[in-house]
């Protein structure tokens, strides 16, 4: 079987890299394959605000680092492992509306909208829960340059490590491409490429228990088995935050519509539940 495992920027320690590799090697060892995506909101907008330099050049160098920490994580469990980081580039619309109106959170949380720091290119400002967030271009992915690649990988028995952070978005240009300053939702990349390499399952672990109706309201209610007309009516209803659980929610329904297998999103401190379908599970 072949699954996509999608973690969170937010949920990226040490101690949850170690509960991922102590589940993720039995289930290489019985022949499974395995790809592993990583956010990476936090760190790039940490190096952002610190640095200035372009989204897509931080996303480049953070996925290599991440990715090799994700890497050591597993072959410390399995020495004989064959891991693979695979830089990944992402095509992205020139004209995709995020580049006017910005909806992506990066780096910390703040207090109150004057305490965040714009950085160099004045990129927007969003309150959300926890406190208010710079928000940079997050245009939709289109295709993945590296997927040919990911599945002779994985067809030679490689664990593959790819579009951390969603990859480096990339448009078209006269010359070819060229890099765009822009940070990508990691959920909706990973489910492209969930879906391009004919995944079995998708999974996004991430710190919470999973979707939530009503989320932060005294009545708040966790999705638990649902069908992907019902979390689509949900969706519909706003009950899911803009660059938050939302993405997540439309990255699952995306893979089940295209693939027609299940989908699931919870804690990533809890992966043998969320793979045994005991957290947010999305039903075609």
């Amino acid at each position: 079987m072949r699954y996509v495992f999608a973690l969170g920027g937010n949920a990226f320690t040490a101690r949850n890299l170690e509960i991922v590799s102590r589940f993720i090697v039995p289930l290489c060892l019985k022949g499974n394959e395995i790809v592993i995506t990583h956010g990476n909101g936090p760190q790039v907008g940490r190096l952002y605000l610190k640095e200035g330099r372009s989204l897509a050049t931080l996303t480049g160098e953070t996925e290599k680092v991440l990715g090799s920490e994700i890497r050591k994580a597993i072959l410390g469990r399995l020495r004989k492992a064959k891991v693979s980081v695979v830089l990944t580039r992402t095509l992205v619309s020139g004209r995709d509306p995020e580049f006017r109106r910005p909806t992506k959170p990066i780096g910390g949380f703040y207090q109150s909208k004057e305490a965040v720091p714009r950085g160099k290119r004045g990129f927007g400002i969003r309150r959300l829960e926890g406190g208010y967030r710079l928000v940079v271009p997050s245009p939709r992915p289109l295709r993945i340059f590296e997927t040919g690649k990911i599945e002779r990988l994985l067809s030679h028995g490689h664990v593959v490590i790819a579009a951390g952070g969603g990859g480096m978005a990339v448009v078209k240009s006269k010359a070819g491409t060229r890099l765009a300053d822009a940070v990508l939702d990691k959920d909706l990349v990973s489910s492209l490429l969930a879906w391009k390499i004919m995944a079995d399952g998708f999974f996004i672990l991430t710190n919470v228990e999973g979707a939530y109706t009503d989320f932060g309201k005294r009545d708040q209610r966790l999705v638990r088995m649902v069908s992907a007309s019902a979390l689509r009516r949900y969706l519909r209803q706003g009950h899911f935050e803009e660059g938050s659980m939302k993405p997540k929610v439309e990255a699952c329904l995306e893979f089940v519509g295209r693939r027609r297998k299940i989908a699931a999103i919870g804690s990533i401190s809890k992966i043998k539940d969320v793979f045994g379908l005991k957290a947010t599970v999305v039903l075609p």
